[in-house]
């Protein structure tokens, strides 16, 4: 009985054989090819490697793959890459010969063609690409309090797998718009001025990106100013120009005032007036009533708190009811021990 059985499954064994054997190719096996990576929902190189896989192909080589990487979800033209390649494996790691574009959002997807067969994978993404540089410190959108002369710049930058590299960069320190520091072909990711910024003095700064065999460059500012403060105590009484000034501005709400009161001391007051010399609001004595100010810089943000504005010294365009004022041009009058005033014009853009 035993016997009987095997036998009969042997010849249905057999006859199973037969049929596959007699189906053409395209039956048998339908191709198929994986993209596979390492890589996450954000990139953590800007160009990273593809292994693409290919399956059911048999025996025809070589094979021809090419792989497409593009920013629209179709991965159509335009190809932010388009290589064609031919191999003998059914596996193979591809190095791509350019550095994505920054911040960009991409899609890709593999064809392998071998004999009369091809297939194609499908899509994978959308992929974001890190920006190529992205700023440490100073870098709060609030901006930044520096207590040294010569700051110490970050940056960071992702990796670079294939393709052009290393990273090279340009460095600028700025104020008013004005270049007051340049270093160019930086190959480190840190720098400290080799001689002293002015104090008291509202900068930015910028950083230009490049690779190495790439004519692709990415620039980035930093998000806030900083500002760097000077520890001795200041000699003369005297109010700073308000900034922003026109506001508000992207970056704030509010202007924000810096003033400096020499020794012994001194009773302060700061008013804003409009051009009629009304008042329209009261800064200082500030809500807390203080009007005794010993020698010292005030206006400034404490180191570490990512604001280069005390809160207690601002204007926020209302007046002293709260409501709104027209935007026009104001007047912020400024007083030490009952001296004469000093006067700085405010252009309030409206809220």
């Amino acid at each position: 009985m035993q016997q009987r059985a095997f036998g009969v499954m042997l010849r249905i064994t057999s006859a199973a054989l037969l049929f596959f054997a007699m189906m053409p190719a395209t039956l048998r096996a339908q191709p198929r090819v994986v993209v596979e990576t390492s890589e996450d929902i954000v990139l953590t190189s800007v160009s990273p490697r593809f292994t693409v896989r290919a399956f059911g192909f048999g025996p025809a080589r070589p094979l021809r793959i090419t792989m497409r990487v593009s920013e629209n979800f179709g991965v159509l033209p335009p190809f932010l890459v388009d290589t064609t390649l031919l191999v003998t494996d059914t596996a193979h790691t591809l190095q791509i010969k350019r550095a994505l574009p920054s911040n960009a959002t991409v899609y890709w997807r593999a064809l392998v063609e071998g004999g009369t067969q091809a297939a194609i994978s499908d899509i994978t993404g959308p992929r974001v690409v890190p920006p190529w540089v992205k700023m440490v410190d100073p870098a709060s959108p609030q901006g930044d309090i520096v207590d040294t002369r010569q700051p110490l710049f970050r940056w960071r930058s992702p990796r670079v797998d294939t393709g052009p590299g290393p990273w090279r960069y340009d460095l600028e320190v700025l104020s008013n718009g004005v270049v007051v520091f340049g270093a160019s072909n930086l190959t480190d990711t840190l720098l400290r001025l080799p001689s002293p910024l002015q104090a008291n003095t509202s900068y930015r700064w910028r950083l230009d990106a490049r690779l190495v065999g790439s004519t692709e460059r990415y620039t980035v500012n930093s998000p806030g100013s900083f500002v760097i403060i000077d520890p001795p105590l200041p000699t003369a009484t005297l109010i700073y120009q308000n900034f922003p000034n026109p506001f508000p501005s992207a970056a704030s709400f509010s202007t924000c005032f810096w003033f400096d009161v020499g020794e012994p001391g001194a009773r302060i007051s700061l008013e804003i007036l409009d051009l009629r010399g009304t008042p329209v609001r009261q800064v200082v004595p500030a809500p807390d009533g203080q009007e005794l100010f010993p020698a010292g810089r005030y206006g400034r943000g404490a180191p570490g708190t990512g604001s280069n504005c005390d809160n207690r010294f601002i204007w926020d365009g209302t007046a002293s009811d709260g409501r709104p004022v027209p935007p026009g041009v104001y007047l912020a009058r400024f007083r030490a021990n009952g001296s004469a005033p000093i006067v700085r014009r405010i252009l309030f853009r409206g809220r």
